[in-house]
């Protein structure tokens, strides 16, 4: 385990923007994972895993950023595949389609990790991570303990989980076969590659869906699809992203998502709910 200073979070954001964390570390085994929580209690830390829905601010972070993506075991028993947070949910795609477990097909293409997925309730096609949670082991208070579900509150986007750090994860599938695995992994890959700019950086949906709206439908409506800030730019291939066009800073896109979030509570008496996190 390594601590560098002054890291650039560029370089593991998807963004691909933004300032420099004062301390950054990439944790090597979960052993590590509970010493820097034990040894950084009460200070200022931010645990990433693929910075797929992150954006840290020009002015950068000023504490510890805990990178958790070495941490990717995974083993299974039966139907049940216990995951280390940093698992990518591409590994984990291909984990499941090679041991014949159904059921996830629909997040393959989502660049994050199982940890993150898991807090933040990830999901699409109608179907979210709550559904295939089994149990969760976080820390605590100084200690490791392991929630069953019935312990844990999941939401749309959201679970009470937001502010534990994650170590493990414990999914239930269901039986298939390798052949309808990977034919339903294709084809959720292409649908998502049809209607998303995954071209250029971004941070997938930049506003949660409502109860009865979808922000998307709203910004174009309003006029907004492909309004620009610097090199910041809202989609013109789905409104409800916000690409790195042309070398944005992370201004350029706060500035967006600002003017965004102005525009539908001014135009619509709307207060849109953001799904990306911008560090503090």
């Amino acid at each position: 385990m390594n601590i560098v200073s002054n890291f650039p979070m560029l370089k593991v954001t998807s963004f691909k923007c933004g300032g420099l964390a004062k301390w950054f570390v990439c944790l090597d085994d979960l052993q590590d994972f509970e010493s820097i929580l034990r040894l950084h209690n009460g200070k200022k830390f931010y645990i990433l895993g693929n910075g797929s829905n992150t954006l840290c601010p020009d002015e950068g972070y000023n504490g510890l950023v805990i990178n958790t993506t070495n941490l990717k075991k995974i083993k299974k028993d039966e139907n049940i595949v216990v995951c280390e947070c940093g698992v990518n949910l591409f590994a984990l795609n291909d984990f499941l389609r090679e041991n014949g477990l159904g059921g996830f097909e629909w997040s393959y293409g989502i660049p994050g990790t199982v940890g993150g997925a898991v807090v933040m309730n990830s999901g699409a096609f109608e179907k979210d991570m709550s559904e295939f949670v089994e149990k969760v082991e976080i820390f605590d208070d100084g200690k490791v303990k392991v929630l069953d579900k019935s312990e844990i509150s999941f939401s749309y986007r959201k679970s009470s989980l937001k502010d534990f750090p994650v170590f493990r994860v414990w999914l239930k599938f269901f039986f298939s076969e390798k052949e309808k695995i990977k034919e339903l992994q294709d084809f959720y890959f292409k649908k998502r590659n049809s209607k998303q700019p995954l071209n250029y950086p971004s941070a997938g949906s930049v506003f949660k869906r409502g109860e009865d709206f979808f922000p998307a439908e709203i910004i174009e409506k309003l006029g907004l699809k492909g309004h620009k800030i610097g090199g910041a730019q809202i989609s013109e291939k789905h409104s409800g992203f916000i690409i790195n066009q042309d070398e944005a800073t992370a201004t350029d896109i706060i500035r967006l998502v600002s003017l965004i979030e102005d525009t539908v509570f001014n135009k619509k008496n709307i207060t849109l709910e953001r799904e990306i996190i911008i560090m503090k």
